[in-house]
């Protein structure tokens, strides 16, 4: 009975704070996406909302977007940072997004001990080289081909103050799953170095990478807020 005033109520005032608990019920009838359109539409007019904020985590939770909800579980946290109940559900959807990740990496893992079954690890990453070695001797011979191809230039004078140009070091090879370890373990700003590094080359994921270095960006933003607030 309160759904139908509430949304006469929402549709003759857009600003009214109503909108939180409309979303709320919207919500317990399942309509997610909803619920979350409202949210965030309100949210507009106030950003500072607790309650809103954690409606709209519930309702991302609901969708199975972990990483959306735990920002805004951290949002509520940092105006309720003793509530017991936000931290609980902040816990919980960490907890999901680990085991979600877990899972994708499992799989990842036995996809790729299938494909070696066929193709041969050094073929599959050397592009077609032919010659038995180990996977030791290949990623050496690999490490030498990199030394190789970067000049080393050093002064013909001996007492000249001119430094030694080091060769430098072969870059690490970076995977969204080892941006994904990255982020797990809380350490945002090397997991969106390695999301950039991605954007440059694999365009086509870019627009992608680009909503996952967002997320992280506002993670490591709030990690800073809390250790320094």
């Amino acid at each position: 009975m309160h759904l139908p005033s509430l949304e006469a109520r929402l549709a003759s005032n857009v600003k009214s704070p109503s909108f939180a608990r409309l979303a709320s019920y919207y919500l317990k009838e399942g309509q997610h996406q909803k619920a979350v359109d409202i949210c965030l539409e309100g949210l507009k007019h106030f950003p500072n909302y607790g309650t809103a904020h954690l409606v709209l985590g519930k309702c991302y939770e609901a969708l199975g977007r972990n990483i959306e909800a735990m920002l805004e579980y951290r949002r509520v946290l940092r105006s309720m940072p003793d509530n017991p109940t936000v931290q609980g559900l902040l816990t919980q959807a960490e907890q999901r997004e680990q085991d979600a990740f877990r899972a994708f990496s499992e799989e990842r893992s036995r996809k790729l001990r299938e494909r070696n079954e066929t193709v041969s690890f050094e073929k599959y990453v050397g592009g077609g080289v032919e010659k038995k070695e180990s996977t030791a001797d290949f990623l050496l011979r690999r490490l030498q081909d990199v030394k190789k191809s970067v000049p080393q230039t050093a002064t013909e004078n001996s007492g000249s103050e001119e430094p030694v140009t080091r060769p430098m070091s072969p870059s690490k090879i970076v995977t969204a799953t080892l941006a994904e370890i990255y982020a797990t373990q809380g350490e945002y700003k090397e997991a969106i170095e390695a999301y950039r590094k991605l954007v440059n080359q694999r365009p086509i994921e870019a627009e992608r990478y680009a909503k996952r270095i967002a997320q992280l960006e506002e993670l490591s933003r709030l990690q800073h807020a809390e250790q320094h607030g």
